[in-house]
């Protein structure tokens, strides 16, 4: 079916529209209709309500959305040094991780974690 939209005026597009949009609407009904069934009898098949088919199964992880100010994962600039071995200069910690040797040592022996602050 072939219809040259040139030839027709504007009160028979405008007719033409309403009658394609009722068309669609119908069609649309029919496939919700049908899809309602075939949903149903598969229910009915498992042995469970219709209505336990739609809910969201709580095990699955849903996905995650991306946001748009999320920065890309990149290399890491090395941490600054917060404590320093007054004894040897390279002897350095940054405060994270587990404590280095040589700072343990000094804290057993009596010093305080603030005399190694840089």
């Amino acid at each position: 079916m072939t219809i040259n939209l040139d030839e027709l005026s504007i009160d028979e597009l405008e007719k033409l529209i309403k009658q394609a949009e009722a068309a669609l609407d119908k069609k649309r009904k029919a496939e919700l209709k049908n899809a309602q069934a075939v949903l149903e009898k598969m229910a009915k098949e498992l042995g469970v309500d219709p209505s336990e088919l739609l809910k969201p199964n709580d095990k699955k992880k849903t996905p995650r959305k991306k946001t748009a100010g999320k920065k890309k994962a990149g290399v890491r600039k090395p941490a600054a040094v917060k404590f320093r071995d007054p004894n040897n200069s390279s002897n350095t910690w940054t405060g994270r991780g587990k404590r280095p040797l040589w700072l343990q040592d000094a804290l057993a022996k009596g010093a305080k974690l603030e005399d190694f602050a840089v």
